[in-house]
């Protein structure tokens, strides 16, 4: 995020949070994962209280606290905030205006969600990358004639939502199409094996793999291609 993005970012979670009744602002904010205070520093300064919080975070864990405030104190300044702040990288905002086109309150919450946390939360990322890809072809299941069982993983509900597409490799002959869709089930695949490996949906062993950011980067960032080229491919087949 740009320095202009973040700054907007802090004073829209300021301006929502105003309105919370300073005897309960400090446990309202440290819930939200700010640091911890007093009832008498927040009556000092209700504003001061949450600005001085914020800017001790990094611009990813700002985007994270936003999100979360977004979530129980809604405001349209801090949608419009968070949203800018998820669209600051070229890549995330192609994926975030196809997400949102196709279902803004689902897809597109959850892939925001795990844009926020590829730094902050590496297991937390991974775990929503998956949750994004499945939601994705969920939702072009439930628009075609198909069915999926609730207990279907996403290798399944993916191989089910191509061949909804005609995205399935033995759907195709030429060879290059075959390969490249072939890819793309391998890709899906291998999202469903790191989540499974090094996110925080099972439990540990006593040596785990721990997931770093660049695992997350590489879960999400795969999960958001995969997810967009999913959501343009139904909208131009049914268009």
């Amino acid at each position: 995020m740009e320095k202009s993005v973040t700054a907007a970012l802090r004073a829209a979670v300021v301006d929502a949070l105003y309105p919370i009744s300073a005897n309960i602002l400090a446990d309202v904010c440290e819930a939200f994962g700010l640091e911890p205070g007093t009832r008498d520093q927040a009556f000092s300064s209700k504003q001061r209280y949450v600005a001085t919080r914020l800017l001790k975070l990094s611009r990813e864990q700002v985007l994270e606290v936003a999100q979360r405030v977004l979530e129980e104190y809604p405001t349209e300044e801090l949608a419009k905030a968070v949203r800018r702040a998820a669209q600051s990288q070229p890549a995330d905002s192609m994926v975030s205006e196809a997400l949102a086109s196709f279902d803004e309150v689902g897809v597109h919450a959850v892939w925001q969600r795990a844009v926020a946390r590829r730094e902050t939360d590496p297991e937390g990322a991974i775990t929503l990358a998956r949750t994004l890809l499945e939601a994705v072809c969920k939702h072009i299941i439930d628009g075609s004639s198909a069915t999926y069982n609730e207990k279907d993983e996403l290798p399944r509900l993916y191989r089910i939502a191509a061949e909804c597409l005609n995205l399935a490799p033995d759907q195709h002959t030429e060879d290059i199409f075959k390969r490249i869709l072939g890819g793309c089930q391998t890709i899906v695949e291998g999202l469903g094996a790191i989540r499974n490996k090094l996110s925080d949906a099972h439990g540990r062993g006593p040596k785990p793999a721990r997931a770093t950011g660049r695992h997350a980067a590489l879960a999400v960032n795969l999960a958001g291609a995969m997810a967009m080229f999913l959501v343009e491919t139904t909208r131009e087949r049914s268009g």
